[in-house]
Protein backbone atom coordinates (compact mmCIF):
# COMPACT_ATOMS: atom_id res chain seq x y z
CA UNK A 1 0.00 0.00 0.00
CA UNK A 2 1.36 3.42 -1.00
CA UNK A 3 2.46 5.63 1.89
CA UNK A 4 0.41 8.81 2.07
CA UNK A 5 2.22 12.14 2.21
CA UNK A 6 1.72 15.73 3.32
CA UNK A 7 2.13 18.53 0.77
CA UNK A 8 2.88 22.16 1.68
CA UNK A 9 2.54 24.86 -0.99
CA UNK A 10 4.56 28.04 -0.52
CA UNK A 11 5.82 30.56 -3.07
CA UNK A 12 6.26 34.33 -2.67
CA UNK A 13 8.98 36.84 -1.92
CA UNK A 14 11.74 36.32 0.64
CA UNK A 15 9.91 38.19 3.39
CA UNK A 16 6.77 36.14 2.86
CA UNK A 17 8.81 32.92 2.94
CA UNK A 18 10.48 33.89 6.22
CA UNK A 19 7.16 34.84 7.84
CA UNK A 20 5.73 31.46 6.81
CA UNK A 21 8.45 29.46 8.57
CA UNK A 22 6.36 29.33 11.74
CA UNK A 23 3.42 27.76 9.93
CA UNK A 24 5.62 25.34 7.97
CA UNK A 25 7.39 24.21 11.14
CA UNK A 26 4.02 23.77 12.87
CA UNK A 27 2.83 21.41 10.13
CA UNK A 28 6.09 19.44 10.19
CA UNK A 29 5.97 19.06 13.96
CA UNK A 30 2.36 17.85 13.80
CA UNK A 31 3.10 15.24 11.14
CA UNK A 32 6.69 14.32 12.04
CA UNK A 33 6.05 10.62 11.32
CA UNK A 34 4.77 11.38 7.81
CA UNK A 35 6.70 12.18 4.64
CA UNK A 36 6.53 15.93 4.01
CA UNK A 37 6.71 17.45 0.53
CA UNK A 38 7.12 21.11 -0.41
CA UNK A 39 6.00 22.82 -3.62
CA UNK A 40 7.94 26.05 -4.16
CA UNK A 41 10.14 27.91 -6.65
CA UNK A 42 13.77 27.40 -7.62
CA UNK A 43 15.24 30.37 -5.69
CA UNK A 44 14.19 28.74 -2.40
CA UNK A 45 15.19 25.14 -3.14
CA UNK A 46 18.65 25.41 -1.55
CA UNK A 47 17.23 27.47 1.30
CA UNK A 48 14.72 24.78 2.26
CA UNK A 49 17.15 21.94 1.59
CA UNK A 50 19.35 23.24 4.38
CA UNK A 51 16.43 23.05 6.81
CA UNK A 52 16.20 19.26 6.31
CA UNK A 53 12.49 19.57 7.03
CA UNK A 54 11.31 17.92 3.82
CA UNK A 55 11.51 14.49 2.24
CA UNK A 56 11.10 16.07 -1.18
CA UNK A 57 11.18 19.62 -2.54
CA UNK A 58 9.33 20.13 -5.82
CA UNK A 59 10.05 23.30 -7.76
CA UNK A 60 8.24 24.81 -10.73
CA UNK A 61 8.61 28.03 -12.65
CA UNK A 62 5.25 29.76 -12.43
CA UNK A 63 3.75 30.89 -15.72
CA UNK A 64 1.04 33.33 -16.75
CA UNK A 65 -1.32 30.44 -17.55
CA UNK A 66 -2.29 28.48 -14.44
CA UNK A 67 -3.08 25.30 -16.38
CA UNK A 68 0.57 25.16 -17.55
CA UNK A 69 1.63 25.20 -13.91
CA UNK A 70 -0.71 22.31 -13.15
CA UNK A 71 0.77 20.32 -16.02
CA UNK A 72 4.25 20.84 -14.56
CA UNK A 73 3.11 19.93 -11.05
CA UNK A 74 1.50 16.68 -12.23
CA UNK A 75 4.71 15.72 -14.01
CA UNK A 76 6.68 16.02 -10.75
CA UNK A 77 4.10 15.01 -8.15
CA UNK A 78 2.14 11.78 -7.69
CA UNK A 79 -1.20 13.35 -6.82
CA UNK A 80 -2.61 10.05 -5.56
CA UNK A 81 0.11 9.80 -2.90
CA UNK A 82 -1.09 12.93 -1.10
CA UNK A 83 -3.17 12.70 2.06
CA UNK A 84 -3.24 16.33 3.13
CA UNK A 85 -2.47 19.62 1.37
CA UNK A 86 -1.67 22.90 3.09
CA UNK A 87 -1.77 25.92 0.79
CA UNK A 88 0.16 28.61 2.66
CA UNK A 89 0.26 30.83 -0.42
CA UNK A 90 -3.54 31.20 -0.60
CA UNK A 91 -3.36 33.26 -3.77
CA UNK A 92 -5.76 32.96 -6.67
CA UNK A 93 -3.09 30.95 -8.48
CA UNK A 94 -2.29 28.47 -5.70
CA UNK A 95 -6.02 28.08 -4.91
CA UNK A 96 -6.48 27.00 -8.53
CA UNK A 97 -3.76 24.36 -8.13
CA UNK A 98 -5.91 22.65 -5.48
CA UNK A 99 -8.31 21.38 -8.15
CA UNK A 100 -5.93 18.50 -8.93
CA UNK A 101 -6.73 16.86 -5.57
CA UNK A 102 -9.91 14.87 -4.88
CA UNK A 103 -11.74 16.48 -1.98
CA UNK A 104 -13.38 13.16 -1.11
CA UNK A 105 -10.05 11.60 -0.16
CA UNK A 106 -7.65 14.47 0.50
CA UNK A 107 -7.81 17.07 3.25
CA UNK A 108 -7.20 20.39 1.49
CA UNK A 109 -6.44 23.31 3.79
CA UNK A 110 -6.64 26.65 2.00
CA UNK A 111 -9.17 29.02 0.50
CA UNK A 112 -11.49 28.91 -2.51
CA UNK A 113 -13.87 26.32 -3.90
CA UNK A 114 -11.32 23.50 -4.12
CA UNK A 115 -10.48 23.53 -0.39
CA UNK A 116 -12.43 21.48 2.14
CA UNK A 117 -10.72 22.90 5.23
CA UNK A 118 -11.35 26.52 4.39
CA UNK A 119 -9.95 29.54 6.12
CA UNK A 120 -13.10 31.54 5.53
CA UNK A 121 -12.47 34.55 7.77
CA UNK A 122 -13.77 37.52 5.77
CA UNK A 123 -11.05 39.72 7.30
CA UNK A 124 -8.15 37.39 6.47
CA UNK A 125 -6.69 39.82 3.92
CA UNK A 126 -6.41 42.45 6.66
CA UNK A 127 -4.50 40.14 9.02
CA UNK A 128 -0.76 39.90 9.52
CA UNK A 129 0.73 36.71 8.05
CA UNK A 130 1.51 35.13 11.44
CA UNK A 131 -1.98 35.26 13.06
CA UNK A 132 -3.62 34.60 9.68
CA UNK A 133 -1.70 31.38 9.14
CA UNK A 134 -2.17 30.37 12.78
CA UNK A 135 -5.92 30.71 12.32
CA UNK A 136 -5.76 28.82 9.01
CA UNK A 137 -3.90 25.87 10.56
CA UNK A 138 -6.36 25.75 13.43
CA UNK A 139 -8.89 24.50 10.85
CA UNK A 140 -6.79 21.32 10.74
CA UNK A 141 -6.27 21.23 14.52
CA UNK A 142 -2.61 22.13 14.25
CA UNK A 143 -0.97 23.89 17.17
CA UNK A 144 0.84 26.97 15.91
CA UNK A 145 4.50 27.19 16.93
CA UNK A 146 5.63 30.73 17.74
CA UNK A 147 9.25 29.69 18.34
CA UNK A 148 10.24 27.34 15.53
CA UNK A 149 13.67 25.72 15.55
CA UNK A 150 15.61 27.80 13.01
CA UNK A 151 19.12 26.79 14.08
CA UNK A 152 19.82 25.65 10.50
CA UNK A 153 19.33 29.21 9.28
CA UNK A 154 22.00 30.65 11.59
CA UNK A 155 24.79 28.06 11.51
CA UNK A 156 26.76 29.14 8.43
CA UNK A 157 30.49 29.87 8.73
CA UNK A 158 31.42 33.32 9.95
CA UNK A 159 32.60 35.77 7.35
CA UNK A 160 36.30 36.74 7.67
CA UNK A 161 37.56 40.14 8.80
CA UNK A 162 34.40 41.22 10.62
CA UNK A 163 34.83 43.90 13.29
CA UNK A 164 33.76 43.29 16.86
CA UNK A 165 31.19 46.08 16.65
CA UNK A 166 29.26 46.40 13.43
CA UNK A 167 25.80 47.31 12.22
CA UNK A 168 23.89 45.81 9.31
CA UNK A 169 22.41 48.48 7.05
CA UNK A 170 19.88 47.57 4.32
CA UNK A 171 19.24 50.79 2.37
CA UNK A 172 17.54 49.32 -0.71
CA UNK A 173 14.70 47.06 -1.70
CA UNK A 174 13.03 45.69 -4.79
CA UNK A 175 13.12 47.90 -7.88
CA UNK A 176 9.48 46.99 -8.38
CA UNK A 177 8.64 48.74 -5.10
CA UNK A 178 10.90 51.79 -4.95
CA UNK A 179 8.17 53.55 -2.96
CA UNK A 180 9.01 51.32 0.00
CA UNK A 181 12.47 52.91 0.35
CA UNK A 182 13.08 55.83 2.67
CA UNK A 183 15.38 58.61 1.34
CA UNK A 184 19.04 57.65 1.04
CA UNK A 185 20.02 60.84 2.91
CA UNK A 186 18.61 59.30 6.07
CA UNK A 187 21.03 56.41 5.72
CA UNK A 188 23.86 58.93 5.40
CA UNK A 189 22.95 60.29 8.83
CA UNK A 190 22.65 56.77 10.27
CA UNK A 191 26.10 55.87 8.95
CA UNK A 192 27.57 59.06 10.41
CA UNK A 193 26.26 58.26 13.88
CA UNK A 194 27.48 54.66 13.62
CA UNK A 195 30.99 55.72 12.66
CA UNK A 196 31.01 58.36 15.39
CA UNK A 197 30.33 55.58 17.90
CA UNK A 198 32.98 53.24 16.43
CA UNK A 199 30.40 50.86 14.97
CA UNK A 200 31.27 49.73 11.43
CA UNK A 201 28.33 49.89 8.99
CA UNK A 202 27.99 46.81 6.76
CA UNK A 203 25.77 47.31 3.72
CA UNK A 204 23.56 44.38 2.72
CA UNK A 205 21.74 44.11 -0.59
CA UNK A 206 21.15 42.36 -3.92
CA UNK A 207 21.33 43.43 -7.57
CA UNK A 208 18.48 45.90 -7.04
CA UNK A 209 20.45 47.67 -4.32
CA UNK A 210 23.80 48.00 -6.05
CA UNK A 211 23.46 51.69 -6.94
CA UNK A 212 22.36 52.94 -3.52
CA UNK A 213 25.06 50.86 -1.80
CA UNK A 214 27.77 52.06 -4.17
CA UNK A 215 26.77 55.70 -3.63
CA UNK A 216 26.94 55.29 0.13
CA UNK A 217 30.33 53.61 -0.15
CA UNK A 218 31.65 56.58 -2.15
CA UNK A 219 30.58 58.98 0.60
CA UNK A 220 31.80 56.74 3.43
CA UNK A 221 34.76 54.61 2.27
CA UNK A 222 35.29 53.40 5.83
CA UNK A 223 32.11 51.30 5.76
CA UNK A 224 31.98 47.75 4.35
CA UNK A 225 29.91 47.18 1.23
CA UNK A 226 28.68 43.57 1.21
CA UNK A 227 26.05 44.20 -1.45
CA UNK A 228 25.73 41.03 -3.58
CA UNK A 229 28.34 39.30 -1.40
CA UNK A 230 26.14 37.50 1.12
CA UNK A 231 23.61 34.69 0.88
CA UNK A 232 20.59 34.14 3.13
CA UNK A 233 22.57 32.14 5.68
CA UNK A 234 25.46 34.58 5.93
CA UNK A 235 23.01 37.41 6.53
CA UNK A 236 21.41 35.36 9.28
CA UNK A 237 24.80 34.65 10.84
CA UNK A 238 25.73 38.34 10.78
CA UNK A 239 22.39 39.29 12.34
CA UNK A 240 23.26 37.33 15.49
CA UNK A 241 26.44 39.38 15.97
CA UNK A 242 25.25 42.82 14.85
CA UNK A 243 25.16 45.56 17.48
CA UNK A 244 22.06 46.98 15.79
CA UNK A 245 20.54 46.71 12.30
CA UNK A 246 18.67 49.25 10.17
CA UNK A 247 16.76 48.82 6.94
CA UNK A 248 13.72 49.28 4.75
CA UNK A 249 10.80 46.88 4.63
CA UNK A 250 12.51 44.30 2.44
CA UNK A 251 13.33 40.58 2.47
CA UNK A 252 16.74 40.59 4.24
CA UNK A 253 15.24 42.52 7.15
CA UNK A 254 12.93 39.57 7.79
CA UNK A 255 15.99 37.34 8.17
CA UNK A 256 17.85 39.90 10.27
CA UNK A 257 14.93 40.40 12.64
CA UNK A 258 14.96 36.67 13.40
CA UNK A 259 18.45 37.08 14.83
CA UNK A 260 16.74 38.74 17.82
CA UNK A 261 19.27 41.56 18.11
CA UNK A 262 18.13 45.23 18.08
CA UNK A 263 16.61 45.87 14.64
CA UNK A 264 14.90 48.99 13.30
CA UNK A 265 12.71 48.46 10.24
CA UNK A 266 11.51 51.48 8.27
CA UNK A 267 8.08 51.54 6.66
CA UNK A 268 6.78 54.21 4.30
CA UNK A 269 3.12 54.97 3.64
CA UNK A 270 3.28 52.47 0.79
CA UNK A 271 3.50 49.32 2.89
CA UNK A 272 1.50 48.26 5.90
CA UNK A 273 3.32 46.82 8.94
CA UNK A 274 0.01 45.44 10.20
CA UNK A 275 0.10 42.98 7.31
CA UNK A 276 3.76 42.12 6.89
CA UNK A 277 5.94 43.57 9.64
CA UNK A 278 9.12 41.75 10.58
CA UNK A 279 9.02 39.72 13.75
CA UNK A 280 11.77 39.37 16.33
CA UNK A 281 12.18 39.84 20.05
CA UNK A 282 14.04 43.13 19.58
CA UNK A 283 12.53 44.38 16.33
CA UNK A 284 11.04 47.88 16.24
CA UNK A 285 8.96 49.34 13.44
CA UNK A 286 9.35 53.02 12.56
CA UNK A 287 6.96 54.71 10.13
CA UNK A 288 8.45 57.34 7.85
CA UNK A 289 5.94 60.14 7.23
CA UNK A 290 8.06 62.38 4.98
CA UNK A 291 9.56 64.37 7.86
CA UNK A 292 13.27 63.53 7.96
CA UNK A 293 14.09 65.40 11.17
CA UNK A 294 11.36 63.77 13.23
CA UNK A 295 12.24 60.38 11.80
CA UNK A 296 15.95 60.78 12.55
CA UNK A 297 15.13 61.81 16.12
CA UNK A 298 13.25 58.52 16.53
CA UNK A 299 16.13 56.52 15.09
CA UNK A 300 18.76 58.20 17.27
CA UNK A 301 16.68 57.72 20.42
CA UNK A 302 16.51 53.98 19.77
CA UNK A 303 20.20 53.86 18.88
CA UNK A 304 21.19 55.58 22.14
CA UNK A 305 19.22 52.99 24.12
CA UNK A 306 21.16 50.17 22.47
CA UNK A 307 24.59 51.83 22.84
CA UNK A 308 23.99 52.68 26.50
CA UNK A 309 23.15 49.06 27.40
Amino acid sequence: MQEKKILIIKFGGLGDIILSLNAIYSIIKKFKKKKILLLTEKPYELFFQKSKWFDQIITIKRSIIYSFDIFRIKRKLDVNSIEKVFDLQTSRRSSYYLKIFDKKYVEINGIGKFANKKHNNENRDAMHTIPRQAEQLKKSRIKFENNPNLSWLFNSKKLPNIEKKFSLVVPGGSRKRMDKRIPAEIYCEIIKILLKNSVTPILIGSDDDEIVCRNLEKKFPMLKNFCKKTDFFQIANLSKESTISFGNDTGPMHIISRGNKPTLVFFTNNSNPNLCRQIGKKTFILNYKNDKNIFLDQIFREFKKVISN
